[in-house]
Protein backbone atom coordinates (compact mmCIF):
# COMPACT_ATOMS: atom_id res chain seq x y z
CA UNK A 1 0.00 0.00 0.00
CA UNK A 2 0.88 3.52 -0.58
CA UNK A 3 1.58 5.08 2.76
CA UNK A 4 2.14 8.50 1.29
CA UNK A 5 -1.58 8.88 0.94
CA UNK A 6 -3.15 10.78 3.68
CA UNK A 7 -5.88 8.95 5.54
CA UNK A 8 -9.31 10.64 5.57
CA UNK A 9 -11.34 11.02 8.64
CA UNK A 10 -14.80 9.41 8.56
CA UNK A 11 -16.43 12.85 8.05
CA UNK A 12 -14.07 13.65 5.20
CA UNK A 13 -14.67 10.22 3.66
CA UNK A 14 -18.46 10.74 3.80
CA UNK A 15 -18.15 14.18 2.22
CA UNK A 16 -15.93 12.78 -0.55
CA UNK A 17 -18.37 9.93 -1.26
CA UNK A 18 -21.27 12.40 -1.38
CA UNK A 19 -19.37 14.71 -3.80
CA UNK A 20 -18.53 11.74 -6.05
CA UNK A 21 -22.19 10.60 -6.06
CA UNK A 22 -23.40 14.13 -6.86
CA UNK A 23 -20.89 14.41 -9.75
CA UNK A 24 -22.03 11.00 -11.11
CA UNK A 25 -25.69 12.08 -10.86
CA UNK A 26 -24.90 15.36 -12.64
CA UNK A 27 -22.95 13.54 -15.36
CA UNK A 28 -25.76 11.01 -15.80
CA UNK A 29 -28.35 13.80 -15.97
CA UNK A 30 -26.21 15.68 -18.50
CA UNK A 31 -25.77 12.45 -20.50
CA UNK A 32 -29.56 11.86 -20.49
CA UNK A 33 -30.17 15.49 -21.48
CA UNK A 34 -27.72 15.13 -24.36
CA UNK A 35 -29.37 11.85 -25.43
CA UNK A 36 -32.78 13.55 -25.49
CA UNK A 37 -31.34 16.46 -27.46
CA UNK A 38 -29.78 14.01 -29.92
CA UNK A 39 -33.11 12.21 -30.37
CA UNK A 40 -34.90 15.53 -30.95
CA UNK A 41 -32.24 16.64 -33.43
CA UNK A 42 -32.52 13.33 -35.27
CA UNK A 43 -36.30 13.78 -35.50
CA UNK A 44 -35.88 17.37 -36.72
CA UNK A 45 -33.28 16.24 -39.25
CA UNK A 46 -35.62 13.54 -40.56
CA UNK A 47 -38.48 16.06 -40.82
CA UNK A 48 -36.19 18.53 -42.60
CA UNK A 49 -35.03 15.84 -45.06
CA UNK A 50 -38.67 14.91 -45.73
CA UNK A 51 -39.57 18.56 -46.32
CA UNK A 52 -36.55 19.00 -48.60
CA UNK A 53 -37.59 15.94 -50.59
CA UNK A 54 -41.15 17.25 -50.95
CA UNK A 55 -39.86 20.66 -52.03
CA UNK A 56 -37.51 19.04 -54.54
CA UNK A 57 -40.39 17.06 -56.08
CA UNK A 58 -42.61 20.14 -56.13
CA UNK A 59 -39.83 22.15 -57.75
CA UNK A 60 -39.46 19.47 -60.44
CA UNK A 61 -43.22 19.57 -61.12
CA UNK A 62 -43.14 23.38 -61.32
CA UNK A 63 -40.17 23.25 -63.68
CA UNK A 64 -42.10 20.80 -65.86
CA UNK A 65 -45.07 23.20 -65.83
CA UNK A 66 -42.80 26.09 -66.78
CA UNK A 67 -41.53 24.08 -69.73
CA UNK A 68 -45.09 23.25 -70.82
CA UNK A 69 -46.18 26.88 -70.42
CA UNK A 70 -43.18 28.10 -72.42
CA UNK A 71 -44.20 25.71 -75.23
CA UNK A 72 -47.79 26.98 -75.08
CA UNK A 73 -46.56 30.59 -75.19
CA UNK A 74 -44.43 29.76 -78.22
CA UNK A 75 -47.42 28.12 -79.97
CA UNK A 76 -49.65 31.10 -79.15
CA UNK A 77 -47.05 33.50 -80.49
CA UNK A 78 -46.87 31.50 -83.71
CA UNK A 79 -50.68 31.48 -83.98
CA UNK A 80 -50.69 35.22 -83.32
CA UNK A 81 -48.16 35.76 -86.12
CA UNK A 82 -50.26 33.65 -88.49
CA UNK A 83 -53.40 35.58 -87.58
CA UNK A 84 -51.60 38.88 -88.06
CA UNK A 85 -50.46 37.73 -91.52
CA UNK A 86 -54.01 36.66 -92.39
CA UNK A 87 -55.32 39.99 -91.10
CA UNK A 88 -52.76 41.85 -93.18
CA UNK A 89 -53.80 39.82 -96.22
CA UNK A 90 -57.45 40.60 -95.59
CA UNK A 91 -56.70 44.29 -95.18
CA UNK A 92 -54.79 44.27 -98.45
CA UNK A 93 -57.68 42.46 -100.13
CA UNK A 94 -60.13 45.03 -98.78
CA UNK A 95 -57.95 47.90 -100.00
CA UNK A 96 -57.68 46.23 -103.39
CA UNK A 97 -61.44 45.66 -103.52
CA UNK A 98 -62.07 49.26 -102.47
CA UNK A 99 -59.73 50.50 -105.21
CA UNK A 100 -61.55 48.39 -107.81
CA UNK A 101 -65.00 49.46 -106.70
CA UNK A 102 -64.92 53.03 -105.43
CA UNK A 103 -68.26 54.29 -104.31
CA UNK A 104 -69.51 57.34 -102.52
CA UNK A 105 -70.79 57.29 -98.99
CA UNK A 106 -73.93 59.22 -100.00
CA UNK A 107 -76.93 57.43 -101.44
CA UNK A 108 -77.52 57.28 -105.12
CA UNK A 109 -80.99 57.90 -106.56
CA UNK A 110 -81.26 54.17 -107.35
CA UNK A 111 -80.73 53.26 -103.69
CA UNK A 112 -83.42 55.69 -102.60
CA UNK A 113 -85.85 54.13 -105.05
CA UNK A 114 -84.91 50.62 -103.99
CA UNK A 115 -85.64 51.43 -100.35
CA UNK A 116 -89.10 52.65 -101.23
CA UNK A 117 -89.94 49.96 -103.81
CA UNK A 118 -88.40 46.49 -103.47
CA UNK A 119 -87.69 44.92 -106.83
CA UNK A 120 -87.10 41.29 -107.62
CA UNK A 121 -85.60 41.60 -111.02
CA UNK A 122 -82.16 40.18 -111.84
CA UNK A 123 -78.99 39.76 -109.80
CA UNK A 124 -79.00 43.40 -108.72
CA UNK A 125 -82.06 42.95 -106.59
CA UNK A 126 -82.12 45.53 -103.85
CA UNK A 127 -83.96 43.23 -101.46
CA UNK A 128 -80.70 42.23 -99.84
CA UNK A 129 -79.87 45.87 -99.13
CA UNK A 130 -76.17 45.26 -99.96
CA UNK A 131 -74.62 47.29 -102.78
CA UNK A 132 -72.81 45.34 -105.49
CA UNK A 133 -69.38 46.57 -104.44
CA UNK A 134 -69.88 45.28 -100.91
CA UNK A 135 -71.05 41.87 -102.21
CA UNK A 136 -67.98 41.59 -104.42
CA UNK A 137 -65.60 42.57 -101.62
CA UNK A 138 -67.27 39.94 -99.40
CA UNK A 139 -66.71 37.35 -102.14
CA UNK A 140 -63.06 38.38 -102.41
CA UNK A 141 -62.62 38.05 -98.65
CA UNK A 142 -64.25 34.62 -98.66
CA UNK A 143 -62.00 33.55 -101.53
CA UNK A 144 -58.89 34.87 -99.76
CA UNK A 145 -59.88 33.10 -96.52
CA UNK A 146 -60.45 29.78 -98.30
CA UNK A 147 -57.13 30.18 -100.18
CA UNK A 148 -55.35 30.81 -96.86
CA UNK A 149 -56.90 27.69 -95.33
CA UNK A 150 -55.79 25.51 -98.23
CA UNK A 151 -52.27 26.99 -98.28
Amino acid sequence: MDTSRRQLTPAQRSAKIERDRRRRRERNMEFERLQKAETELQALTAAQRNENSCLRHRNERLNDMVSILENIIQQLREQNRELQQKNLGLEQTMKLADSWFPFDKCQSPNEEVSKNQPTTEGPRSSQSGIPDAERISDLLIDQHTSDAKHA
